[in-house]
């Protein structure tokens, strides 16, 4: 059900945007960088990452979701800040050209599916 509710939620451009900056610190300064790198608002892109982990994510990452977010005193910002985290790992995952990603990216725990790299894409020529 938090899982649940994390996406709900946080799919929501101005949600996730206020979301990120009650995490605040480093947290939405990444954010904020690669958002920015990318075209997008903050809350745009993390509305983004979540709507990918929402279509990619399997019961089993889910459930490890679940009982990570069990327990915590802000459970949906706590959840929220492991799934953007994930996709932000390595810092190569965002690029403008999805053809030039190879195969081992779709193999990593982090970043983004095509999907939504071209959902981000879309997005950034939607701020324009």
């Amino acid at each position: 059900m938090l899982v649940t509710d994390l996406i709900h939620s946080c799919s929501n451009d101005k949600v996730a945007q206020a979301a990120t900056s009650c995490i605040g610190g480093v947290f939405a300064e990444r954010v904020r960088a690669v958002a920015q790198e990318n075209g997008v608002s903050e809350g745009r892109f993390v509305a983004v990452v979540v709507r990918d982990f929402a279509l990619r994510a399997g019961e089993t990452e889910r459930a490890q979701l679940a009982r990570e977010m069990a327990g915590c005193d802000q459970p949906i910002l706590s959840g929220l800040r492991r799934v953007v985290e994930k996709a932000l790992e390595g810092g190569a995952q965002f690029a403008d050209d999805v053809k030039a990603l190879s195969p081992p990216f779709l193999q990593r725990g982090g970043g983004l599916s095509f999907d939504g790299i071209a959902r981000l894409r879309a997005a950034r020529l939607d701020a324009r």
